[in-house]
Formats: C-alpha cells, sequence, structure tokens
C-alpha cells in the first residue's frame, strides 16, 4: 500500500513552475566563448586558423583562440586556462617530438582527459599516423593540407560537441557526489537553526564549489536566505551574499527587488519555483515548522545546477520532516525529565528552582569545562533528575528537620541506587545519563563518596560536574533542615573539597568563574516562578 502522506506531499508539491526555460549549455552563462589553443612554432598557421574561424559560432558561443609557439609556452597557457575545450596540436617544433611530449603532459601530469586534442602536422613522416593513435591519447590526427576552411570547421565542431558532452557527464557526476555527500549530513542534526544553516551553506555550494562567492558581498553572485515560519508570518533566520544583514527581520519588510516574485509564488501556491536565476521552496513538517529557501545566481541557474539544486532540497525536505519529529521527541523527553525533577523537589519540600539552577550550572560548568556542547546540553536536561531516587525514600527520613542519625543516613543514601534503578530501564539516551547521574553525583575524588566509593576519573565526569553545582546550590539556599548559608562560606567550603570531594580540575574553573554559577542563582530564587527550558527546538 502507498503511503498516504507521501502520496499528499506530491500533490501539494505538483509540477514544478518555471519562469523560463532553464539555461541548456553546460558551462555557467557567464562563458560565452569556447577556447582553443593553437600549438605550432610556423606563426603562418596561427594567423590562418585564427582567419578561418573568426566567425565560428557553436551553440550560440564564439571561439577564444589561444596561441602557443612552442610546447613549453602551451604549458603555461593550460596552466593559466584549464578550460582549454581544444587543443590544435603541432608535432615537430622546438623539437621532433614536442607535441607528443605536450600530449602526455596534458593527459598525465594534468590529469586532464576531457581537452580534445586534435594534431596537425606537415611531416606525417616524423610521426606516423598508426603509432601515435595507438601510443597516445589523441582525438584526431591531421595532415595540415588536409584542413580546409569547411574541414576545419567540422573538426571543431566534432571536438567542442564531444567536449561539452564530457563537460556534462563530469559536473553531473561531480555535482551529484555534492549531493550525496551534502544529504548525508542533513539527517544528523539536533538542531532546527543548525540544520536551515547547514542546508542554505550546502546549496551555495552546489552552485559555487569552488567557493568564489563571498558570503557576505553585496557583488557576489550568489544570493541565499532561509525564513522560519512565525505567527501569521516568515522571519529571514539565515542569510547569504547581498542578503546578509537581514537575519531577524521580517520576510514581508524586506525588499528582495526582482526576487520578490519567486518568494511570493512560492507563499501563494505552495509549490517550487525554478527560474533563469532563482530557486525557491517551501518545506514543512508535520508539527506546522515551515522553512522558505531562497537561492539565486546572477550567472545562471543552468539545467544541471536547477537539476542539484532541486534534488538537493527533496533530501533536505524528508530530513527536515525527521528532524522535527526527533526534535519533538526530544522536547518530550526533557518535559518528562523536568517535570519528574519537580515533583521530587516538591515531595521534599524544596522548590523546583533547586533542579533548574542546578541544570544550569551544570550546563555552564561542562561548557566552561571546554566539553563537547552536545554533553552539555545533555546535562542541562538530565541533571534535574539526580534526586529522583528520593521518591523511596520515608517522608520522616526526608523531610526530617533536623540532623539524621547514622541508620537515617543510610537509608537516605539509598537514593542513589533507587534513582538509577528507576532510570536505568530505559534505553533513551538522555534517561541513561540521568540514571549514571543519579547514582554517581554523590561519590568523591578522594574515594569516600557512595554508594560505590569510586575515586577520580572512576567517577563519570557527568557525576563530577553534578557533584559540584548540587552541592553549592544546596548550600547557598534554604533547606528544611537549615538555613541559608552565606555565599562566601560556600565558595570556601568548595575550595576546600578540590582533590577530596570534588574533581580539582572542576573546582578550579568553577572558582575562575563563581560570578557565573552565582549569576545563574540569583536570576532563579525560590520565591519565582521557575522558567521552562526547552530551547533545543531552535
Amino acid at each position: 500500500m502507498s503511503d498516504p502522506r507521501a502520496a499528499a506531499a506530491a500533490e501539494r508539491d505538483g509540477p514544478l513552475v518555471f519562469a523560463a526555460a532553464p539555461v541548456a549549455d553546460p558551462g555557467r552563462v557567464a562563458a560565452r566563448t569556447w577556447k582553443i589553443l593553437i600549438v605550432d612554432d610556423e606563426e603562418e598557421v596561427h594567423v590562418l586558423t585564427r582567419l578561418v574561424l573568426r566567425d565560428y559560432t557553436f551553440e550560440g558561443r564564439g571561439l577564444e583562440m589561444l596561441s602557443a609557439h612552442s610546447g613549453a609556452a602551451a604549458r603555461q597557457v593550460l596552466a593559466a586556462h584549464p578550460d582549454v575545450a581544444l587543443v590544435l596540436l603541432d608535432v615537430v617544433m622546438e623539437q621532433e617530438d614536442s607535441g607528443l611530449r605536450l600530449v602526455q603532459h596534458i593527459r598525465g601530469d594534468l590529469g586532464n582527459r576531457n581537452v580534445r586534442i586534435i594534431l596537425r602536422t606537415g611531416q606525417p613522416g616524423q610521426a606516423p599516423e598508426t603509432e601515435v593513435v595507438a601510443r597516445y591519447d589523441i582525438n584526431d590526427y591531421k595532415a595540415k593540407t588536409e584542413l580546409t576552411s569547411q574541414k576545419l570547421y567540422t573538426t571543431v565542431t566534432s571536438a567542442l560537441r564531444s567536449w561539452r558532452d564530457l563537460q556534462t557527464i563530469e559536473r553531473s557526476r561531480h555535482g551529484m557526489q555534492r549531493v550525496i555527500e551534502a544529504s548525508g549530513g542533513l539527517f544528523e542534526w539536533r538542531s532546527r537553526r543548525r540544520f536551515t544553516k547547514q542546508v542554505l551553506h550546502d546549496l551555495v555550494g552546489l552552485l559555487d564549489p569552488a567557493g568564489t562567492a563571498a558570503p557576505d558581498a553585496a557583488g557576489s553572485p550568489v544570493a541565499a536566505l532561509v525564513a522560519r515560519n512565525e505567527g501569521d508570518g516568515f522571519v529571514v533566520c539565515q542569510a547569504y551574499g547581498r542578503f546578509a544583514g537581514l537575519e531577524e527581520r521580517s520576510l514581508a519588510e524586506v525588499d528582495l527587488a526582482e526576487l520578490a516574485a519567486p518568494v511570493m509564488h512560492v507563499l501563494a501556491t505552495d509549490r517550487p519555483w525554478v527560474g533563469d536565476e532563482a530557486y525557491a521552496r517551501l518545506i514543512r513538517a508535520d508539527n506546522g515548522r515551515q522553512a522558505l529557501f531562497l537561492v539565486a545566481d546572477r550567472r545562471g541557474l543552468g539545467g544541471l545546477e536547477a537539476s542539484l539544486v532541486r534534488l538537493f532540497m527533496t533530501n533536505a525536505a524528508t530530513a527536515f520532516q525527521n528532524v522535527n519529529l526527533s526534535l519533538d521527541l526530544i522536547e518530550s523527553q526533557k518535559e518528562i525529565i523536568q517535570t519528574l525533577g519537580d515533583v521530587v523537589e516538591t515531595r521534599s519540600r524544596e522548590t523546583a528552582h533547586h533542579v533548574l539552577r542546578v541544570g544550569e550550572m551544570a550546563h555552564l560548568l561542562a561548557s566552561l569545562a571546554g566539553c563537547a556542547p552536545d554533553l552539555a546540553d545533555v546535562l542541562r536536561v538530565a541533571t534535574p533528575m539526580h534526586d529522583v531516587g528520593k521518591v523511596g525514600i520515608p517522608d520522616a527520613i526526608l523531610n526530617k528537620p533536623g540532623r539524621l542519625t547514622p541508620d537515617e543516613f543510610a537509608v537516605m543514601r539509598t537514593h542513589t541506587t533507587i534513582g538509577y534503578e528507576i532510570l536505568s530501564r530505559s534505553e533513551r539516551p538522555l534517561m541513561r545519563a540521568a540514571a549514571e547521574i543519579a547514582l554517581t553525583h554523590h561519590e568523591a575524588w578522594d574515594g569516600s563518596g557512595y554508594p560505590a566509593g569510586l575515586a577520580g576519573e572512576e567517577i563519570p565526569l557527568a557525576g563530577r560536574i553534578t557533584a559540584v553545582v548540587d552541592v553549592f546550590d544546596a548550600m547557598v539556599n534554604r533547606r528544611v533542615y537549615r538555613e541559608a548559608m552565606d555565599l562566601a562560606e560556600v565558595v570556601a567550603h568548595i575550595a576546600a573539597g578540590r582533590g577530596t570531594r570534588f574533581d580539582p580540575r572542576l573546582v578550579d574553573v568553577f572558582l575562575a568563574h563563581r560570578d557565573r554559577f552565582i549569576a545563574v542563582v540569583r536570576e532563579n530564587p525560590d520565591h519565582t516562578s521557575p522558567r521552562r527550558r526547552l530551547a533545543v527546538a531552535d
């Protein structure tokens, strides 16, 4: 049975709408001539060839004729003009085999298999045709006396047509490779903003693989932007080329000049637009998220460029849907984790602000300590679950206003293993991380902690980070068994625990940036409503 969503998407997208027929030639519009290199030590040959071909055109493009009078000079010209399509080559020049040596240089040293090479010789005996054709990668062999005006026209046309087709095949192969490479990474993102930024970057790369277009230059031939839906309109979130600087502006207020028509068409019809110089498409996810992409190239979107962009954007549309589904799942996990943390703190007569502050400070400490951004993001969400095991601790112990007895403290210690048992049942990465934190956040650097007496780097990094910020926040805020402690006293306590209770490197980072941790506490006091933090969506 066919997928109804896929069928609906196909019906929605409908056929592509073309503003005009795409450019047919394999090169960019800016390439208005075919380059031919004449290599001969006789000046008369250069003059006559130019005279015969001066009015020549093929597919609406004339010739740019380059000259070299020796094999050495030809090498320099080819180095400066790698897009030469045809070489009309003499065999005997400064040496008897200069022409053949140049063929070897072109095919071997330069690795250029596409340029067409036609040997023209006035001394066929010096380089017999059968031997030369068998040994060298040439495309035609002519005696100079054979090349009348008409035959030269025919020979050049055949060679240019062959070079054009080879270029198209080569550019298609490279273009498809770029699409494959770019598309492969689209399904790995865990941020909508980073995803759209990568799509825009790859779109520009398809049109400008050499990287000649400046990302913020008004004169750059390539320009692109992506806008996200907000309310009833769209807001530019990424921009490139002459659109740079439009970020966070309403799309309705932006002057897109001649490119306003593609945008208006896409928004009105929900169908892609392909024009001579622009491509626009709206992609959407089931959760209502939308992204409008616009890319333009003043050099023109040839048939190949347009095809590559269309193929890539088809992959991007699928990836956009998957990224949004994945992020929705992650956000749901975050809400569940934070809600459970809030429940635990409420039951222990502490505020939900503790779990929020610990999450924020764990993220901050991880970032300052040089942890990967992904780990820091995980800690922000998973750390609030560090005390979930307290749901298994009796109220008489959990909320006792005075000091616990040794037996009561032994029971309290079990909240680490209870929390681990609860959370480790899930295979989700966030829940697994939360389980590890719940189990290890009371371990001590010197091995005196619990429940396993781990020491040093035996303690997972997430547990070591949580230990520092959990103790700091607990001490500077009121608990049922004591009042809040003086800030300077708490900082001194953290410093005193360096190398005994806490990882010394993490303590050094904490002390060096203590003001930032203090700011987190002051920005989230217990008497205010806790703010939510599901920022991963963007």
